[in-house]
């Protein structure tokens, strides 16, 4: 085995230790007040539990503060036509490279976009630029305020901060659960 996949192997394994003792989260300060309060309500109210999420933000847009809880069995039966339709539009790296402008920059104009993306080694036109704002304001995360001028929709920013965290998650976390066989670990 090379040294580079022994080290990558340990630091995976390290991860998925550091992460078998926050399974459960501690009632903690840390956690906030809604946080807890938030779970303890869960527990009493749905049988099947409940899916939340808390968070704060210190961004160009100004500093927000949020708390949301959905019940677990009423987004089991939600048509989710809709949140396809929200995911189809964040799984692609330019509108995703734009939501980051607009997030860390607040109020940016087309051309300020357009650099943006430049910038992050995407080569793109105009045309190519209006298609990505076009698909991010009928999804409802971008507004316009003027004409070529846009700024991440107000509503919009915690959902958004959450679906990234979840997703920076999912993709960087080991997974949960029993060990697996690697092939050819012996």
């Amino acid at each position: 085995m090379s040294e580079d996949r022994l080290a990558a192997l340990e630091r995976r394994i390290a991860r998925l230790e550091s992460r078998l003792h926050t399974v459960s989260p501690p009632e903690s300060p840390s956690l906030g007040a809604a946080a807890t309060g938030m779970l303890r309500q869960a527990k009493k109210e749905d049988k099947l539990g409940s899916v939340g999420y808390i968070g704060a933000s210190r961004l160009a847009a100004g500093e927000s503060l949020w708390d949301r809880q959905l019940s677990l069995a009423e987004l089991l039966s939600a048509d989710w036509t809709p949140v396809a339709h929200i995911l189809e539009t964040l799984g692609s790296r330019p509108r995703l490279a734009l939501l980051a402008a607009l997030l860390r920059q607040g109020r940016r104009t087309s051309n300020d976009l357009q650099e943006s993306l430049a910038g992050d080694g995407e080569q793109t036109t105009s045309g190519q630029l209006y298609h990505h704002l076009r698909a991010l304001q009928s999804a409802r995360l971008i507004t316009q305020r003027r004409r070529g001028e846009y700024e991440l929709a107000p509503q919009a920013m915690p959902q958004v901060l959450s679906i990234l965290a979840a997703a920076f998650d999912l993709a960087n976390d080991p997974p949960l659960g029993p060990p697996i066989d690697l092939p050819g670990m012996e």
